[in-house]
């Protein structure tokens, strides 16, 4: 394996140099595939430059045996993009057009749609004949940081037209309230099942309740209620499921008790305290046969549910805001609990959040979509950034 060359400052400034002579003096060509065609400064062979994931690639030798971040005709390239687009507002490269996907194995945007794996698309990229599926925040026009951003002020109580007022006053970026709530719908989803396959360290003693909320489609009494089953974990606080249901009939609290077994990985609570409620016996026999079923806590009581209810008091307050629920079907439910144990910080817990005290090191939103999603930044942003850089190169060069 050969040794990696660090790349020093006055090395990246001579080869910018040379790429910006390249620019000058020869015509880069963009291929069909999305790559350019850069001459070489000194011969009359010609290099192949291409964008892979977020890194950019070039096949020559000073390239591919020095290690280097990025060689002249990477230099080349970029300032090329940063000149038309930025200076003479040209139309972007094709690799950075909207409907472009690139291949994550060569790059090329010879692609074609290949059916279906599961939900996810299926790609065939003609050039190198492989198959890939699609990233799941790559074709997003907004950064990884604006989408967690608005997941955690949701979240922590504005309203959808408060964060777009939020973002446009600080951000001057322009959202829609629709935007905003696909977000929603499509990364909590993802980030839950992320959130769900982790392995908390939680007690054997667990609080469950419910909570009463407006949804549409509930049969609960009258029209229009639902209920959110939540059970949580006394020592971290660690909320184990909040799982909504239209009803609140013994089949609901038994689902409810299975989610929360499957999301505690093997741990089975040897006391759980709820209240009066005659499904709560039927689901803990049914679930955890072995457990003791303490009900009817109260605040004068030997065993309380002061915990729970406080959680149900700021999860109360939450959907309080949202005037009630589209469907039993909303990931609503899963990004409050995902915003109580992962983002919020705990008084009662110095500070942490429950999923600190569970040993669990992943904190925040951002962290979390990081690491639900592939590894692949936004093109587009990277794209930016690129030629921000290749911007601020042109100026100090003086061109």
């Amino acid at each position: 394996m050969p040794t990696q060359i660090k790349q020093t400052a006055n090395d990246s400034e001579a080869r910018m140099k040379r790429g910006l002579q390249i620019l000058e003096s020869k015509t880069i060509k963009e291929n069909k595939d999305g790559s350019f065609a850069v001459p070489s400064q000194t011969s009359s062979t010609t290099y192949e430059v291409r964008l892979l994931g977020q890194t950019w690639v070039c096949n020559c030798p000073d390239f591919q045996y020095r290690q280097i971040e990025a060689c002249k005709h990477i230099f080349a390239v970029r300032l090329q993009i940063a000149a038309k687009t930025y200076l003479r507002d040209e139309p972007k490269p094709k690799v950075f057009a909207d409907d472009a996907i690139p291949c994550d194995r060569c790059g090329s945007i010879r692609v074609i749609h290949y059916g279906k794996y599961g939900s996810k698309k299926v790609f065939y990229c003609k050039d190198c004949k492989h198959k890939f599926r699609e990233g799941s925040i790559v074709k997003t026009k907004f950064s990884p940081e604006l989408v967690t951003m608005t997941l955690d002020l949701y979240f922590s109580g504005l309203s959808l037209r408060k964060i777009v007022r939020y973002v446009k006053d600080h951000f001057e970026v322009k959202l829609g309230v629709t935007t905003i709530y696909d977000w929603i719908a499509k990364y909590v989803p993802m980030i839950a099942e992320y959130a769900n396959a982790q392995c908390p360290e939680v007690s054997q003693t667990w609080h469950a309740d419910e909570l009463f909320v407006k949804v549409r489609g509930g049969t609960h009494k009258s029209r229009g209620i639902g209920m959110v089953w939540n059970v949580m974990d006394r020592e971290t606080r660690f909320l184990l499921v909040s799982k909504l249901t239209k009803d609140r009939v013994a089949t609901d609290t038994t689902a409810a008790f299975e989610e929360a077994a499957r999301n505690a990985h093997g741990i089975k609570p040897v006391m759980v305290l709820t209240d009066s409620l005659r499904h709560y016996n039927i689901a803990t026999k049914a679930v955890f046969p072995d457990a003791e079923r303490v009900q009817n806590c109260g605040i004068a009581k030997r065993e309380n549910n002061n915990r729970i209810e406080r959680m149900n008091g700021t999860l109360r307050e939450r959907v309080k805001v949202q005037r009630g629920w589209k469907t039993a079907k909303t990931a609503l439910a899963e990004g409050n609990r995902i915003q109580y144990n992962f983002v919020k910080p705990h008084m009662a817990l110095d500070g942490q959040t429950p999923a600190q005290a569970a040993r669990l090191k992943i904190r925040g939103w951002k962290e979390l979509l990081s690491e639900a999603i592939p590894k692949k930044r936004n093109r587009i942003e990277t794209y930016r950034l690129s030629n921000n850089r290749g911007v601020f190169f042109l100026l100090n060069i003086g061109v």
